[in-house]
């Protein structure tokens, strides 16, 4: 599940940040789009204004100080235009296209002289303020004003006291002629003194249109050039047609909201597609998943997916379909858990009819001896005999050892539950474990009804002690040794061994004989409780419980019990205990 947490966080994050991705492109072109239109708009109402600030644009990647492109002059060679860059000392630093007459140095006189008339030597000036570098660039832009040219010829060659001579008239008029021109003079007092030339059709203006037209000056139908003449102070305006007019539009905000609200659109559009498309995704598979969990609810777990979804999901190769691969694992695990949950169904149908299996044994085993103290109690009780001394013995003997068979029984079952729920109360004591096995042991040996069983002793060739439960733990030995001898013939030698593992810090006590074994079936389910085993030539004694309790003491003893055995060839059950920890320091 850890492949799928870490497929879902990164298909999640990709997706997310693919989207991300996509808007801020998204945004930045329409942005790169809005900034192409006004600069377009801006274009058409001043020109020259617009081209210095496009050669602004033509710089290096210095954030100190300017430097610009290769070719960044190429641009406008055809354009009959000019271009000087000057530091804030006033240095040229860079031009392109400046004719010879034009100075590379500019003083503080200079710059104010070319900022208040525009002009320089005959050229058009237009500025841009470069204020991104450490210190600010000044961009001049110059070009020739053949309007402003023809008006200083006119007023040079034929002013006189403020005005235009009778004489000369006629040759004005045909330079005017000749550029279409409208030419207006007045005083010094904004009369209008004469005007001549050929007829333009001027657009109505308000004292506020001087500084409209010196920002945009190619929104009006005409161009306009001023000269003053600095005797009289007469103002000789001329007009020509503007053959580059544009209606203004005061439309780019306009233009900038119609294109966010159309990335809006786009952006809206997209999010929609992506959430349908993870709607049918991510909701197809749940819906398989709800089908599947309902089928379980019902205890058929064998129909994990039905023909139906197995071919949506699989391909013919078996392989999981590309829109389903992010949920492999999770179609593999539910694979895996109905396997489980069929498995654990047919272990419980196993369990209880083994339970029901142990329960009719557990009534027979006590029935017999039941029935027997049962019939020997209504013989002494009817008083129909006259029973000898030796009778009664024997019948109190007979008596005695059902009433100790039953009792086992009955501990059994105690113990067996004790070792399942208060496991926590259990009373260690350090006990040595050479003298314990020995005295167990003993036990075996002394008793004359096990003579023809051949037991061995061999102890640690060293003394340790553990802590131990020793009434249990003798309980779980003589569990083992009763089970060694019961269930093969007279004469199995039966060797118990303690060896220590100090490599796996381990005490392991073996069991080993050389009896007739058990098969697969048998050894696998030794130590289920109630289980007696399938050999019928054997007795079945007891309560079933005897290899389960020992286990659950090895447990209490944080152990295990191992089990090695082949038919006819012998077995050996290994019981493994850790050793304290102060033990394997000392290995240490």
């Amino acid at each position: 599940m850890k492949r799928l947490r870490r497929r879902l966080f990164l298909h999640f994050s990709l997706q997310f940040i693919s989207l991300a991705v996509a808007i801020i492109i998204l945004f930045f072109f329409i942005l790169f789009i809005a900034v192409i239109w006004i600069t377009k708009d801006e274009s058409k109402y001043n020109y020259y204004q617009t081209k210095i600030e496009s050669i602004s644009m033509n710089t290096g990647n210095s954030m100190k100080e300017i430097t610009m492109l290769d070719g960044w002059d190429k641009d406008f060679a055809g354009d009959g235009i000019w271009v000087q860059i000057i530091n804030h000392k006033g240095e040229v630093i860079e031009s392109g296209n400046v004719p010879e007459a034009i100075p590379n140095q500019y003083s503080e006189h200079d710059l104010h002289k070319m900022q208040e008339t525009n002009e320089l030597q005959g050229y058009s000036l237009c500025f841009y303020l470069e204020t991104l570098y450490e210190e600010p660039y000044l961009f001049i832009l110059g070009y020739e004003d053949e309007a402003r040219k023809l008006l200083q010829q006119i007023a040079a060659e034929y002013g006189q006291e403020g005005m235009v001579p009778k004489a000369h008239l006629k040759q004005v008029e045909d330079k005017l002629l000749s550029v279409d021109g409208l030419l207006k003079i007045y005083d010094a007092n904004e009369n209008l003194v004469q005007s001549f030339g050929s007829p333009l059709d001027l657009d109505e203006e308000l004292p506020l249109d001087v500084f409209v037209r010196k920002m945009a000056p190619d929104i009006y139908s005409t161009k306009t050039a001023i000269v003053k003449d600095p005797q009289t102070q007469a103002l000789w305006v001329l007009y020509t047609p503007n053959e580059n007019k544009q209606e203004i539009k005061f439309d780019s905000l306009k233009d900038i909201i119609i294109a966010f609200a159309a990335s809006g659109v786009i952006v809206l559009v997209i999010t929609i597609i992506i959430s349908f498309w993870n709607g049918f995704r991510y909701g197809n598979p749940l819906f398989i998943f709800t089908s599947w969990l309902s089928r379980m609810g019902t205890g058929k777990y064998n129909e994990v997916l039905t023909d139906k979804e197995k071919k949506l999901i699989f391909r013919k190769n078996g392989k999981v379909r590309l829109k389903y691969r992010l949920y492999a694992e999770v179609f593999q695990a539910f694979y895996a858990m109905a396997e489980k949950l069929d498995a654990s169904t047919k272990e419980r149908e196993q369990l209880e009819k083994t339970r029901e299996e142990w329960m009719t044994g557990i009534s027979h085993d006590l029935r017999t001896p039941l029935t027997t103290m049962q019939g020997y109690g209504t013989l002494l009780e009817s008083g129909q005999y006259d029973w000898s001394k030796q009778e009664l013995e024997d019948i109190g003997k007979t008596i005695g050892e059902k009433s100790a068979y039953m009792l086992s029984l009955i501990e059994d079952f105690s113990l067996s539950f004790r070792l399942k729920n208060n496991a926590s109360l259990v009373d260690f004591q350090l006990i040595e474990v050479n003298q314990l096995l020995s005295s167990i042991v003993c036990k075996f040996k002394e008793d004359m009804t096990l003579a023809d069983y051949q037991l061995s002793f061999h102890p640690l060739n060293h003394s340790l002690s553990l802590q131990i439960a020793k009434r249990w733990f003798e309980r779980m030995i003589d569990n083992l040794l009763y089970n060694a001898i019961i269930h093969n013939p007279p004469g199995t030698s039966i060797k118990i061994i303690i060896e220590e593992d100090s490599q796996n810090s381990q005490l392991m006590i073996m069991i080993k004989d050389n009896g007739i074994g058990m098969d697969e079936e048998t050894r696998k389910n030794l130590f289920n409780r109630y289980y007696r085993g399938t050999n019928t030539d054997e007795r079945v004694e007891g309560s079933g419980l005897g290899m389960s309790i020992a286990m659950q003491i090895a447990g209490v003893h944080k152990g295990k019990i191992i089990v090695d055995s082949e038919l006819n060839t012998g077995t050996l059950v290994t019981v493994s205990i850790p050793l304290p920890q102060h033990n394997k320091q000392s290995d240490k």
